[in-house]
């Protein structure tokens, strides 16, 4: 009796270590099948690349603005003089409305290589958006302007005063800015007399450079 009860005891120990192993074998397969999709992985081919990864941010389109105020002022050996005044200096009456309101006589130099018409837009600085003499299609070797008078092939574009001539200075103050600005352009204006602001603005963002003469007058 002893004996088989020893036998039984002993089987016992050996089912339950069996058990034990067989458990222990399951569990090594369910976290090895937990961490794989049983798939084979195979080595990457010679000069691949990680795909990029996927992120939630966005690309911002860049926005460019055209600024003419941005062209270079004053650009080294490109300038617009006159005989009548010095650069600041005070308009004689002569070409105001209190005078004979005769454009002045005017001298360029230095055009930019490369530039393929001059235009011209003279205001009072506290009215700039107001032009009072606009002249588009300037040739580039035009060296200046005669008094009263504008350069052969250029033509006057109607201004703020409802006119194509030059209209000067006219203060309300005691002093004012009138200013002369000549823009160098990368491409052809293709203004006439009665071309309007619409067409005037996309013209002067095509601006390289601008050559500025101003001065003042009194009431």
């Amino acid at each position: 009796m002893t004996g088989r009860s020893s036998t039984t005891r002993i089987g016992q120990r050996v089912r339950r270590v069996s058990l034990a192993i067989t458990l222990a074998c399951t569990a090594a397969v369910l976290i090895s099948a937990c961490g794989t999709s049983g798939r084979t992985l195979q080595d990457p081919a010679p000069g691949a690349t990680a795909p990029p990864r996927k992120t939630s941010s966005t690309t911002i389109a860049n926005v460019v603005t055209v600024d003419p105020a941005g062209a270079q002022l004053r650009p080294t050996g490109y300038s617009l003089s006159s005989p009548a005044w010095s650069d600041g200096g005070p308009i004689p009456a002569q070409f105001g409305c209190r005078g004979a309101d005769v454009s002045p006589p005017l001298s360029i130099v230095g055009v930019p290589e490369g530039t393929a018409e001059l235009l011209l837009i003279a205001s009072d600085t506290a009215s700039a958006s107001e032009p009072r003499w606009i002249v588009a299609d300037i040739d580039p070797a035009t060296s200046g302007f005669d008094q009263g008078a504008v350069p052969t092939g250029a033509v006057e574009v109607v201004n703020s005063t409802g006119s194509a001539r030059w209209a000067g200075p006219c203060p309300d103050a005691p002093t004012t800015t009138f200013q002369l600005r000549l823009y160098a352009l990368s491409r052809p204006s293709g203004l006439t007399a009665a071309s309007t602001t619409s067409e005037i603005q996309p013209v002067i963002a095509t601006t390289t450079a601008v050559a500025v003469l101003r001065g003042t007058a009194t009431r």
